[in-house]
């Protein structure tokens, strides 16, 4: 556990984001299929998330040099190969899909799992397009065991409860020793990791484009030399509740590139709309939910598939904000919140539900009241250095 003081002088902190893993677990997958080196270029320390789709790449036959500014990424020139124990993904659904499709391709079972909260996530959609592919799959969730190869030609994907398994096809289908033919259906949710994912594939050599009808088949991966991997701006709502609740400005630096949900949710928040649609960015449901009780409050939507995420991240929001006093109900979309807030102390100690995000909110209101958090290690799967930010040399971490 950890117990956060009442910060004494929040204008001294100085904010700074962690590498997008978003990007890093991307660039890893196609760059441990090249048979030449890519340099991966970043600011700050990649999370574990990342550091668990490095080992488990490793594990496939990739070589992957781990420098404090710059990972060096090698493709074994004889193709990936089958590993010799269980992958092991940690706490990252990202990596967990994306190494499920991969090893997809071998002829032989390979195991699969995570942590606790891992293996409480849906698989269930890209177990169903793998089985329609002909691969056999142990189980509905990890812990499983896959086994491949693909033989058969065609599936359907869900849209509309994760962007992860079309990027897992993608990302892939390198790999693949048949054309795939992928039908897409329902309303797509998480839109703008699609859209990295293919944006991605292209600049390594991809010559598909992504359509309600794809056809996937085998390609040579071609990276560039050199990738420079942008700060994880998913993080930005954190540093605007920081500085809603302490009136200072704490991020520095010009950042650019911001993708156009996220920057489209945080206007909304900041100017105080009523209605913040977080469909195509669910991710920050806790910090902008905790932004809005703050000033006007009102209705996020477009948010059911965060019940998916590391917590049910609607419900163990109204959690979270309840224990500092504040009020938010759930709708079938998403939440709505009351304007005019403030927190208070918590009476007990908050749990933060194995979920990175709600742990870091959480962190951010206890620096204006004081609270004990329970498992706030988990921020270390995006952003190993969170706490050491907003707290200093404090000695109770």
């Amino acid at each position: 556990m950890l117990s956060i003081p009442i910060i004494a002088h929040p204008e001294d902190v100085e904010w700074f984001l962690p590498p997008s893993k978003s990007h890093m677990i991307r660039w890893i997958a196609l760059s441990s299929q090249c048979k030449s080196s890519t340099r991966l270029s970043f600011q700050g320390i990649p999370g574990s998330d990342v550091v668990s789709m490095a080992n488990c790449m490793e594990e496939l036959g990739a070589s992957i040099e781990k420098g404090p500014e710059n990972w060096v990424i090698r493709g074994n020139r004889d193709g990936l190969h089958p590993p010799k124990r269980t992958l092991d993904c940690g706490n990252s659904a990202t990596a967990a899909k994306i190494l499920t499709a991969i090893v997809a391709c071998f002829d032989s079972p390979v195991s699969i799992d995570g942590d606790a909260s891992l293996r409480k996530r849906d698989f269930a959609h890209l177990i169903s397009s793998l089985r329609d592919l002909g691969c056999e799959v142990s189980s509905e969730g990890l812990p499983y065991s896959i086994t491949g190869p693909i033989s058969r030609g065609w599936t359907r994907i869900d849209e509309s409860v994760s962007s992860q398994t079309v990027s897992g096809m993608v990302l892939s289908s390198p790999g693949f020793e048949s054309e795939v033919e992928v039908e897409m259906i329902g309303v797509a949710v998480s839109r703008w990791y699609r859209e990295l994912t293919i944006e991605i594939s292209k600049d390594c050599g991809w010559p598909g484009s992504y359509g309600k009808k794809m056809s996937l088949s085998a390609w040579d991966v071609e990276t560039p030399e050199n990738v420079e991997i942008p700060p994880e701006i998913s993080l930005l709502p954190i540093s605007i509740l920081f500085d809603k609740l302490h009136g200072t400005r704490s991020m520095s630096g010009n950042l650019t590139n911001i993708p156009r949900p996220i920057m489209e949710a945080i206007g909304l928040v900041s100017l105080d709309n009523k209605e913040v649609d977080l469909r195509d960015s669910s991710d920050i449901i806790a910090p902008c939910a905790a932004i809005m009780a703050l000033g006007r409050g009102g209705e996020i939507v477009g948010a059911s598939h965060a019940r998916g995420k590391e917590s049910d991240r609607i419900s163990s929001t109204v959690r979270m904000l309840a224990s500092f006093g504040m009020e938010a109900s759930e709708t079938s979309a998403g939440l709505s919140v009351p304007g005019g807030q403030d927190p208070s102390t918590p009476e007990n100690v908050v749990d933060c539900e194995l979920d990175h995000r709600l742990a870091m909110t959480a962190g951010v209101l206890a620096t204006r009241v004081g609270a004990t958090l329970s498992g706030y290690e988990i921020c270390r799967v995006t952003h190993p250095g969170f706490f050491e930010m907003i707290l200093g040399h404090y000695e109770g971490l």
